[in-house]
């Protein structure tokens, strides 16, 4: 039986990674009563339903003796020793005391010991010669987490109850639709939004996805003081182009009237919210290049979703994605921001990504238009990546 010790870290992917890329049989944890407390169901459910782990145990150290610790430690390694298991340290995170407890036992039980370096997805073996070895006695395996494993390992669930539904893509052809409107909003990203909401309440469709206005109701809506879309030569351009792709049809702006059809209501979702094709577009790319994706993701904070009177804490996030169970928090920003607005958005993006993606965590802040010189320089401080997407 191979057997892996390790500490119980604050960094819940820390904890199991190893067991993601190797087949272990059972892992054995040291940690604070504190984190184990908030840790124990969550990783051995990842252990033993995704990873296939057979047995997980969780032991209470001291945070400062350690005497105690060294104690507690030896026992429990003499233990499965004594059944003549294959024993391995892993110290992948862990903290100074832990690290030195480690070494000081590595040395007397000529137990072989690693970590596992989670950004370059790679074993390093730390006892060169030594023998038996992790990566020679354990299966290798490639495990990658998916949302709701990733998710749940941090102790949170995704709430798709409340997903949109031209949040998703669902075939070739709705992925065409998303790349036609994607070519059509990159063109005119001043007047956008201006565009989504103006259509939304001037051109609203039959159960038919047909739209028929006057002439002189669009003009007059073009004249309302909220309006910001201005000139009837930019709305035609616009519908004009999106016809030429084929997601609204029979287009007539002449003659008195106004009338095309919707593609479906799908594409009409995506025109009527302004922000939705930046963040489809961002998820086209991101689904290419990750094992997993997702697009208008909420997640539930504490895990449960309840009924009745009790309010969930819940965060939409426009992208996630995870390559090689490392994730990308991405936060869809179309229009001209504020430095109020950009600021906010760099927090909530913190916040999320912190909460649900720990310290290996990418955080990217996709935008149609630059931000100011002072939140550019907070988003590096805070270790976001900024993203144009700019004609």
């Amino acid at each position: 039986m191979i057997v892996l010790f390790e500490f119980l870290d604050e960094e819940p992917i820390e904890n199991v990674i190893t067991c993601l890329n190797y087949k272990i049989d059972k892992v054995v944890f040291f940690g604070y009563q504190d984190n184990i407390t908030i840790q124990k169901k969550r990783t051995e459910k990842t252990l033993m339903k995704i990873c296939g782990v057979q047995t997980v145990e969780f032991h209470s150290i001291s945070r400062d003796d350690l005497p105690e610790c060294l104690k507690t430690m030896s026992l429990a390694i003499e233990m499965e020793l004594s059944q003549s298991n294959s024993v391995f340290f892993d110290i992948t995170g862990g903290e100074r005391m832990i690290l030195v407890a480690f070494g000081i036992l590595s040395s007397k039980y000529v137990t072989p010991i690693h970590q596992y370096d989670i950004t370059a997805n790679r074993l390093i073996e730390l006892d060169e010669g030594a023998t038996p070895r992790l990566s020679t006695s354990a299966t290798p395996q490639q495990i990658k987490l998916d949302l709701d494993q990733f998710i749940g390992l941090y102790g949170g669930v995704i709430n798709y109850d409340m997903k949109k539904t031209s949040k998703q893509i669902t075939g070739a052809s709705s992925a065409k639709d998303v790349s036609a409107i994607w070519q059509v909003a990159r063109k005119h990203w001043s007047s956008w939004n201006p565009f989504s909401e103006f259509i939304r309440v001037c051109f609203v469709p039959d159960e038919k996805m047909l739209v028929a206005v006057s002439a002189r109701t669009v003009i007059n809506k073009l004249q309302e003081p909220n309006n910001t879309l201005r000139t009837v030569k930019k709305l035609n351009d616009i519908l004009d182009d999106l016809a030429a792709g084929g997601v609204i049809t029979n287009l007539v702006h002449s003659d008195g009237k106004y009338s095309f059809k919707y593609k479906n209501d799908r594409v009409r979702h995506l025109l009527w919210e302004g922000g939705s094709i930046l963040e489809m577009h961002v998820y086209q790319q991101e689904k290419s290049n990750s094992d997993h994706c997702g697009a208008g993701v909420h997640i539930d904070w504490d895990g449960v979703i309840h009924t009745g009177d009790k309010i969930d804490v819940i965060n939409e996030i426009d992208v996630l994605s995870i390559k090689d169970n490392i994730p990308q928090f991405i936060s869809c920003k179309s229009g001209n921001m504020k430095s109020n607005a950009a600021l906010h958005a760099l927090y909530e993006l913190e916040t999320i990504a912190d909460r649900f993606g720990g310290k290996y965590a990418k955080r990217i802040l996709a935008a149609t238009h630059h931000l100011n010189e002072v939140s550019e320089y907070r988003a590096r401080e805070m270790g976001i990546e900024v993203r144009y997407f700019t004609p």
